[in-house]
């Protein structure tokens, strides 16, 4: 009965821990403790929102394009500035690729990045998730001022690195630079959008994975082609490729189109062929959008989607607007205002159907996150950022956490809920317990195993007095009704 009891407990206490709760994931570029962006969470409706972390100079600051979620269970994502320079003959520290485990909120630096780093620099997008496991990502840079962007994966299972390929801007055929996320499509091989490949002005570029092959499927000839009209696209930032329910590829360039700098939403198919403008952007037209960032999501047929100003510049910045892929039919749906401004983010649909993007603008310019809920086009802002828990999401994509489906390590999670402090001590040691364990048998030992001291009092606030040992290295073993845990701790 004792056994079962036992069992009961440790399932509730789980039960209690994950709860079934969904949250979003997601990273500031700025703001924060140190100014420099924090980690934090939401609920599945965008509500209720927690700083997890901060980022700091020393293990990376301000990053750009949030986290993915990998099938360990842990979120990985890349910082912008700060972190160590580590290769040999380089200058200038830029950045961190790192882990956080939103079991435990522990967050791991996993790669410092420097001028010299084998995977290249300037990492403004999170990495992309293929069915193998692996995290593929592209760098915009590779050294000081170069331009040619490295791809590359990271195996979590392994924590190990492979460089790809390069991105090369001198050669034929010139990828150019990318400057977007990847995509991993249904064929098994990785899409982007380039901003100088091509002639010049911007490229398609696939990344065949079981053949390690780069090749361009399609590039821009330039603002004109040959009979003079203005060229279908160039330049993305901020740009994924989508790939809809119909396997067509759907994108977006921030600038290019009709007018050659506004922007343009075209379609394509994986093997390059039928490509197909469907909307050029305009500035200057009331409840009409441009510049258009981030990429799609796709709900009942139709994609969604942001650009970044509207009519006049920064006035009632962006707009939302869908594409109707039996069509290409392209509406726009809501003009922003006091929600938010300037959406750089994807949407992601939550498990509540809505859908969630962060702005880099809004009331206050520091950024929100707002909800559209598509079955009536009504926009709601879920959360204003502040200075305090981080600023300007920039192009973040929210991961989406489902506590239930995550492998949880009962013996990881143990540990975080116990604190033992200071150690080393001097006399009296601190032992406390967290969440719903309870404290059952507190012993001291020495380094053979031997008992010096127990406490039963079961008691979850323990302060214990050890002017009776002698200074040296003891265990400390803490056995709560969900498991033992044994420390090391050092008596001066």
């Amino acid at each position: 009965m004792k056994k079962l009891l036992l069992g009961i407990a440790i399932c509730l206490f789980f039960s209690v821990l994950t709860n079934a709760q969904i949250y979003m994931y997601g990273t500031t570029s700025e703001g924060g403790a140190n100014g420099l962006g924090t980690i934090y969470r939401v609920n599945k409706n965008g509500q209720n929102f927690q700083k997890l972390y901060d980022f700091s100079n020393s293990t990376g600051g301000a990053p750009y394009g949030g986290m993915t979620l990998a099938n360990n269970g842990k979120l990985y994502g890349f910082t912008t500035q700060g972190g160590q320079i580590v290769n040999s003959g380089a200058s200038l520290a830029l950045g961190t690729f790192f882990q956080f485990d939103p079991l435990t909120n522990a967050y791991t630096v996993i790669e410092y990045i420097d001028d010299q780093s084998g995977i290249g620099n300037t990492f403004n997008n999170s990495p992309t998730l293929a069915a193998n496991g692996l995290l593929y990502f592209a760098s915009e840079n590779n050294g000081l001022g170069g331009t040619e962007g490295v791809l590359s994966s990271f195996d979590p299972s392994t924590a190990t690195f492979s460089v790809l390929d390069t991105f090369l801007t001198t050669t034929t055929p010139k990828f150019g630079q990318p400057k977007s996320k990847l995509l991993y499509a249904s064929d098994g091989n990785l899409y982007v959008t380039t901003y100088n490949g091509g002639g010049g002005n911007g490229a398609i570029v696939k990344y065949d994975i079981a053949l390690d092959q780069l090749s361009v499927i399609h590039s821009s000839s330039g603002p004109t082609n040959g009979s003079g009209t203005p060229e279908e696209y160039y330049r993305a930032v901020n740009n994924p490729l989508y790939e809809a329910s119909n396997g067509v590829l759907y994108g977006a360039s921030r600038e290019g189109g009709l007018t050659f700098s506004q922007g343009m939403v075209f379609k394509i198919n994986k093997d390059g062929t039928g490509f197909q403008k469907i909307k050029s952007f305009s500035s200057g037209l009331e409840n009409l959008g441009w510049y258009p960032e981030g990429g799609f999501v796709e709900k009942n047929g139709l994609l969604y989607a942001t650009t970044v100003q509207e009519d006049a510049e920064d006035v009632n910045s962006g707009t939302i607007y869908t594409i109707d892929i039996s069509n290409n039919t392209l509406n726009f749906i809501y003009t922003l205002d006091l929600e938010g401004a300037q959406p750089q983010g994807t949407f992601v649909e939550s498990s509540n159907g809505r859908l969630y993007v962060t702005c880099n603008g809004g009331p206050i310019n520091t950024g929100s996150l707002i909800e559209l809920n598509p079955l009536n086009t009504s926009v709601t802002e879920r959360h204003t950022f502040g200075t305090a828990n981080g600023t300007k999401p920039k192009h973040n994509e929210l991961a989406i956490v489902d506590f239930s489906s995550l492998s949880i390590d009962k013996s990881s999670l143990l540990n975080n809920s116990i604190k033992i402090y200071p150690n080393p001590m001097k006399d009296v040691i601190n032992i406390t317990v967290e969440d719903s364990n309870q404290i059952e048998t507190i012993k001291i030992l020495d380094l053979k195993g031997a008992e010096l001291f127990i406490d039963n009092s079961k008691e979850n606030k323990n302060a214990i007095n050890t002017s009776f040992l002698s200074s040296g290295i003891y265990l400390l073993s803490v056995q709560t009704n969900f498991g033992n845990i044994t420390r090391k701790i050092v008596k001066e």
